[in-house]
């Protein structure tokens, strides 16, 4: 007669989720219901086949921004699917300044948090994520981290400001988050490759760093175009809206009044009135790279991280949010 895990539950008086858990070694079992399940086992005669290998399961944190932008959130569906297809479980905390629904997942057993971040992070098991690809001294990864890619913003930036001055733009502005190490990074690689750097020392009056919001970009868009920019580079796809916004709101048009380009793309700036021009991200590389470097800290079959982790580029997609300054 063949024996069920419902045999073992019946006879050792546990659910059927404590059996699985004994079988499977898995989960937080007493020690005295964890006897008594093989002793209900041993009494029925259970085995498991000798012909099946016992199967691991890791779990991953898999952590977005408390504020992601549309391009994270992409990376990570396309990471989350194909973890769970090399059978890793996963969970998906936030991440930010608060690391305690991070630290949560961890103490339930994370084995790796892996995050489409810029931030380094330090935590007591290994962290996967991004990082700019001018290497700075004062922002090295922990000993536990491991970079998955390296992200070209420079490149992206002169991309940004090629395309402006081409149309005849000088007076560039910046909108970036008001925290945050991306921002940070974005305004050093503004202040270094803008290309009116040598000509004009007041670069940081054509900053503005707002909160991530739509109201932050619309504080910034009336605040650098009554600084007389023509034309502004957008951290945030909220931050672009409130730009739009705010321009309509004084009268005036984009991009006739003020062209605007924003880092990383959606399905919804395609829509926007006027479409965005936009820095667009390879999610799909960026989130093979995320699961290689995964695959190798879990010692996972499938493709491993090289020796040298891939840089990405971001691409300039031009729409209708740009067009020659008006003189």
């Amino acid at each position: 007669m063949t024996v069920t895990v419902e045999d073992i539950a019946a006879r050792a008086g546990v659910s059927l989720s404590t059996v699985s858990r004994v079988l499977n070694d898995r989960g937080v079992v007493a020690q005295a219901t964890a006897d008594r399940v093989r002793a209900a086992m041993r009494e029925l005669g259970y085995t498991r086949s000798t012909l099946l290998e016992r199967t691991v399961h890791p779990l991953v944190a898999v952590c977005a921004p408390a504020r992601p932008e549309h391009w994270q959130l992409d990376v990570l569906n396309r990471v989350d699917v194909a973890l769970q297809r090399s059978g890793v479980l996963t969970a998906t905390p936030s991440i930010g300044a608060d690391l305690s629904e991070v630290e949560a997942v961890v103490a339930a057993g994370a084995s790796l948090v892996l995050t489409p971040t810029f931030t380094p992070v330090d935590l007591p098991v290994p962290v996967v994520r991004f990082a700019e690809a001018a290497r700075d001294s004062t922002r090295e990864p922990y000993p536990g981290e491991t970079i998955a890619a390296r992200i070209d913003l420079a490149g992206g930036l002169t991309l940004a400001f090629d395309h402006l001055l081409a149309i005849g733009h000088r007076r560039i502005g910046l909108i970036c988050n008001d925290s945050g190490v991306l921002a940070d990074q974005l305004r050093a690689r503004f202040l270094a490759d803008h290309p009116m750097a040598r000509f004009h020392d007041g670069l940081e009056d054509w900053i503005a760093p707002v909160p991530k919001s739509f109201a932050g970009g619309i504080d910034a868009a009336l605040r650098l175009k009554d600084r007389t920019c023509t034309a502004v580079i957008v951290q945030s796809g909220l931050q672009l809206y409130g730009v739009f916004h705010g321009i309509r709101q004084r009268g005036l048009v984009v991009p006739r009044d003020l062209s605007a380009v924003s880092l990383g793309d959606s399905l919804t700036l395609r829509y926007t009135q006027p479409p965005a021009t936009v820095l667009g991200f390879d999610t799909n590389g960026m989130a093979e790279s995320l699961t290689a470097a995964a695959r190798t800290v879990l010692d996972l079959p499938g493709d491993r991280l090289p020796a040298v982790p891939p840089t990405f580029r971001p691409s300039l997609i031009a729409r209708r949010s740009t067009t020659a300054v008006q003189r």
